[in-house]
């Protein structure tokens, strides 16, 4: 009986992955208007979908295309769409907060419970879907 193969971590790319969750965080965070403005389900789309693609202009300048992964695209979004547009409860929806967050997540130095680690992993695989299609880059184990 074979043993389930175990995923293949490589630290450039979580540090690649983390960048580009971080700055997404930010351009969210630094450009959302308020509630009332981003009402409506479709103006919350609307930028969403610009904050998104602005990180992919920058990560395309290096010669790496996340804007054809929808999956990619459609994870933030359900994330962001729960934990910050629709949140009620501001004291959860710092930049301090989601940054906590999202270091806590690509950080693998640290130990941590296995949540956060099938969290990692399932980004790192959806993450995976634009990289390795491009080219193979970033293959130093």
């Amino acid at each position: 009986m074979a043993l389930p193969s175990k995923p293949i971590i490589i630290k450039d790319r979580v540090e690649l992955y983390k960048d580009f969750a971080l700055n997404l965080l930010y351009y969210i965070h630094d450009y959302y208007l308020d509630r009332v403005t981003l009402g409506q389900d479709a103006d919350i789309y609307n930028h969403y979908s610009w904050c998104f693609n602005k990180v992919c202009d920058e990560f395309k300048k290096e010669e790496i295309d996340f804007s054809k992964n929808k999956t990619l695209k459609d994870y933030f979004f359900a994330y962001y769409y729960q934990q910050f547009y629709a949140a009620n409860n501001k004291q959860d929806t710092t930049l301090k907060y989601f940054e906590g967050f999202w270091k806590n997540i690509f950080e693998i130095n640290k130990h941590k419970n296995k949540n956060i680690i099938n969290i990692l992993i399932e980004l790192y695989e959806i993450y995976d879907e634009s990289v390795c299609e491009e080219r193979n880059i970033l293959e130093i184990v």
